[in-house]
């Protein structure tokens, strides 16, 4: 089974899944995922995805940062994750999530891109 195949039993999570796979790819072209363990992981190991189907019916997204320093969204907390910090977890339960997830996949991605040597800071958001 493909990562596509298994969001794709969740039919209220459906087109926001296959939508994050699209972004991700488009993120960093040529990405692939496998599956290890329970958790889909791409190639460049910045966002990963448990599909839980059985109970919850939703979506576990860990990323790569710790929740101190992603954007904080009601809808859509983040926990600490694996890793003692290196991760932020969270859970993927409704469409209206979507813009929410989004921003985080980006911030991961460009964490990831950083290193691990970058300066960890919370953003912040400037109006001008």
């Amino acid at each position: 089974m493909k990562v596509r195949e298994e969001i794709s039993r969740l039919p209220h999570l459906k087109n926001i899944g296959l939508a994050l796979i699209d972004y991700i790819e488009s993120l960093h072209p040529g990405i692939t995922f496998s599956k290890k363990g329970r958790r889909w992981v791409p190639s460049e190991n910045f966002v990963t995805f448990t599909v839980q189907i059985a109970r919850s019916r939703n979506i576990v997204v860990s990323l790569r940062g710790n929740p101190d320093e992603f954007l904080k969204f009601e809808e859509l907390p983040l926990k600490e994750g694996m890793g003692y910090g290196a991760y932020s977890e969270c859970r993927l339960e409704s469409p209206k999530q979507l813009p929410a997830i989004s921003m985080h996949i980006k911030k991961a991605y460009d964490l990831y891109s950083t290193g691990a040597s970058r300066k960890r800071q919370h953003p912040v958001i400037k109006e001008e």
